[in-house]
């Protein structure tokens, strides 16, 4: 579904910063599926998981993404220093791990370093609950809104089909921002 979404977004982005690439699954499948993609910047806090996430995602497609400049960054969120902005930040499943009191500044700074598209994949709930001490549901299109730059916000469900479907409660979440020439 992410990649078939990806493919109708105009136009057509050639940089991506994925943050929390964990070990890379999202990252191939990008990589196979937009082969409109110059640059690609995966980023994770786990040193371990950027070294899977290389080993992965050129196992078996580097004659399909030779042209496209890849790197693999361990960093945190907050300690971010690229110095460029990319045309699509992903983050899928990390902005739950991030603390209700960070989460708006957290993503100000992914907002940031977008040139216009900022998407993120995360579980969705109009009420507030704590899943696990180490998760979180937010109100990302509450907090899109609240960022100055950000001019509209999109909400997707996933849906899941088949014969074992649940309902997941995962949405897609694609802010656009004002163009910029960075």
């Amino acid at each position: 579904m992410l990649s078939k979404y990806l493919k109708n977004i105009s136009p057509i982005f050639k940089s991506v910063l994925e943050v929390g690439c964990g070990f890379g699954r999202i990252t191939k499948l990008i990589l196979l599926n937009l082969p409109h993609i110059e640059k690609y910047v995966a980023v994770d806090l786990s040193p371990q998981q950027i070294a899977n996430a290389e080993k992965y995602v050129r196992t078996g497609i580097d004659n399909k993404i030779n042209d496209v400049d890849i790197s693999f960054v361990v960093s945190d969120i907050r300690s971010l220093m690229l110095g460029e902005k990319y045309d699509l930040v992903l983050a899928a499943e990390v902005l739950l791990h991030i603390l209700p009191s960070e989460i708006k500044e957290v993503m100000t700074q992914l907002v940031n370093l977008s040139k216009m598209h900022i998407i993120n994949i995360d579980y969705y709930q109009e009420k507030i609950i704590r899943l696990a001490p180490h998760n979180f549901l937010h109100q990302y299109e509450k907090i899109y809104k609240e960022i100055p730059s950000v001019v509209q916000v999109r909400r997707l469900a996933i849906k899941k089909s088949g014969l074992f479907a649940v309902n997941t409660n995962q949405c897609i979440f694609h802010a656009t921002k004002r163009t910029t020439k960075s």
